[in-house]
């Protein structure tokens, strides 16, 4: 990839379209993200306890109802990935043939998601499709348009083209992604407690795809009598259409997302994907004179990565206050939560990270807390020499 690659300008001015298309994308993705997180946060399971002999089992009395949302945002984010792609085509074909297509012409030009050789040359083949120069078999297009086939992979029902094509072609035609609630991790919140994990018979086909959660699930048993605290990690998960396999949705949008943005659309526009990305974030509530301008100040982020960096720093900044109010120089706790909540998520993340590479040297550890407490104080220095509402500085 050369610097030249790394700006975005390998995208002609005939593809610009697209990057307002993965923007809405990142958009749509983002706030399904925000309602999923507020959805497994608001206590989505409450439990009941049942004596068993010498022991209490903890079971599943209700799992909270899934925003019906959810899989409907799912549909929108993947209908408009799949956009992306067939917008992408369709622009490449009109540039190459050098004319606006006919309507005729128009019908016959569509991102083809074929498991076997031969049924992409029968799609090529197609008496209407062969009139149209761009897409004949051998072409750059038509190679390009192979090099994203699911056959070009030993398992293809796990393509990412095959995974789109399959999901947007339930959500068109059948009914919203199937998408529930399910069981990602139970475990004590000390390791060494005698609480047992009883998680549900049936383990998913994935790992770390979520496993069923029902009323009655048994998901930990302790001593009679014994008080062990744990915790209980659900999951939104996505049922793949074709295979049934379970996915949890985050990464499943992660996956074919960044495809689409950083694959499939370098490879229709330049047969290479060792390109530098398409920013994910761009603001198109707003109109933009230049969209390649606006490029330039673009986020870099997906909205996956940003739901996870915004999650980790929720519990870092509690982390954060706890470690420091170890330390007698300290603010006032209300001074540190300021200073903390001032921080941006990755300065945040940037710090818990610090303290776990120095955690096991304890000189470097305390010297790391108290240049924190010094940025606390620095910080409530600044606030307090800020004049109040209606003051000056006078």
């Amino acid at each position: 990839m050369s610097l030249h690659d790394a700006d975005g300008s390998w995208l002609p001015d005939h593809q610009l379209h697209v990057v307002e298309t993965l923007a809405h994308v990142d958009h749509t993705i983002e706030r399904l993200l925000r309602l999923t997180h507020d959805y497994t946060e608001r206590g989505t399971i409450t439990f009941a306890e049942v004596s068993n002999g010498d022991r209490v089992d903890v079971v599943v009395r209700e799992v909270a109802p899934l925003p019906q949302a959810i899989p409907r945002l799912v549909a929108d984010a993947l209908t408009q990935l799949r956009a992306a792609l067939e917008h992408t085509l369709y622009a490449e074909v009109e540039a190459t043939l050098g004319r606006s297509l006919t309507e005729e012409e128009a019908k016959t030009v569509e991102m083809p998601a074929t498991c076997d050789v031969s049924a992409l040359t029968q799609w090529l083949g197609n008496p209407r499709r062969r009139r149209l120069p761009a897409l004949n078999a051998g072409t750059p297009l038509a190679q390009r348009i192979e090099r994203l086939q699911p056959f070009q992979r030993r398992t293809p029902d796990e393509h990412p083209l095959r995974l789109l094509a399959v999901y947007t072609n339930v959500a068109k035609h059948r009914a919203p992604a199937v998408a529930a609630t399910r069981l990602g991790a139970v475990h004590p919140d000390d390791p060494h407690s005698d609480l047992t994990a009883a998680l549900p018979l049936k383990q998913g086909p994935q790992p770390g795809d979520g496993l069923p959660l029902r009323e009655s699930d048994i998901l930990a048993s302790a001593p009679r009598g014994a008080r062990i605290p744990f915790s209980v990690w659900p999951t939104v998960s996505l049922q793949r259409p074709h295979t049934g396999v379970w996915a949890i949705a985050a990464d499943e949008l992660k996956l074919l997302e960044e495809w689409v943005r950083t694959v499939a659309i370098p490879v229709l526009v330049t047969g290479r994907h060792d390109v530098g990305p398409l920013p994910p974030q761009l603001d198109i509530t707003v109109g933009h004179r230049d969209v390649r301008d606006a490029l330039a100040t673009a986020g870099r982020t997906p909205a996956v990565v940003r739901s996870r960096d915004r999650i980790a720093a929720i519990t870092g900044r509690d982390g954060l206050a706890d470690f420091l109010a170890f330390f007698a120089e300290r603010p006032e706790a209300e001074s540190v939560r300021a200073w903390l909540d001032s921080l941006d998520d990755p300065q945040v993340i940037e710090h818990v990270l610090h303290l776990r590479t120095v955690s096991g040297r304890p000189r470097e550890l305390i010297e790391a807390g108290s240049e924190l407490v010094n940025e606390a104080r620095r910080y409530k220095e600044r606030i307090g020499e800020q004049p109040g509402p209606g003051g000056s500085d006078a």
